[in-house]
């Protein structure tokens, strides 16, 4: 059974004892050395504040804490506007030719010019939808990680998930590539990106230490 204690005599009380005084030395259990637990509920309340506080400025500087952060930021949402333009092509056996942006397969998909059937079983469809879904995927990650990166490994994390985003997107586009689709403008649109991206990892690191010192 769950049991507490006397804040004075250290008695045993169960868990639902719900009397004022302590049965064994009569305290008060309410009002003793009240005065001392009201400082330190305040000062376990101010350390979550503080807290939370230094959070939300980590978080601003990262983000919105300077042009260069804001510059980032923006970069980082801009492959999803890049996949508007053609990513891949890929050639039927009509000779028509299939030009892979998110908005034109969102739209065959819903329309039924493209049946999900198509895109799961052949994969000169699947690939380039796996690549797209997979740009959307890793740079949100990369925005999530870079939002938190005013630690002391802060470059290196973003660095780490820079390359991995890099790494991911050269594989599928050398599959898709293999698999006979042509890489289009978007696509190398968005390799550019992720340079630059990483460019203003470096930049930023380096404006965060500053602010970071300064205060």
């Amino acid at each position: 059974m769950l049991e507490n204690k006397c804040p004075k005599c250290n008695a045993s009380l169960s868990f639902f004892y719900l009397k004022q005084e302590c049965p064994k030395c009569k305290t008060n259990l309410l009002y003793y050395d009240l005065e001392n637990r009201l400082e330190q509920d305040r000062i376990k309340a101010e350390k979550e504040v503080n807290a939370v506080n230094a959070f939300l400025y980590r978080l601003k500087l990262s983000s919105i804490g300077g042009l260069w952060q804001i510059i980032r930021l923006v970069l980082m949402f801009t492959p999803l506007l890049w996949m508007l333009l053609p990513v891949f092509t890929v050639k039927n056996q009509d000779n028509s030719v299939f030009k892979f942006t998110l908005h034109g397969l969102i739209i065959s998909l819903i329309k039924g010019e493209l049946s999900f059937d198509t895109v799961l079983s052949n994969k000169m469809y699947l690939l380039p939808t796996l690549t797209m879904a997979f740009v959307i995927i890793f740079s949100l990650a990369v925005i999530i990680a870079s939002l938190f990166s005013c630690g002391k490994k802060a470059l290196a994390k973003n660095t780490v998930f820079s390359i991995i985003n890099t790494a991911v997107l050269s594989v599928m586009t050398y599959l898709c590539i293999s698999n006979g689709l042509k890489a289009g403008t978007g696509l190398y649109i968005i390799f550019a990106e992720y340079i630059i991206t990483f460019a203003m990892h470096c930049i930023c690191n380096t404006k965060i230490k500053l602010r970071i010192e300064e205060n």
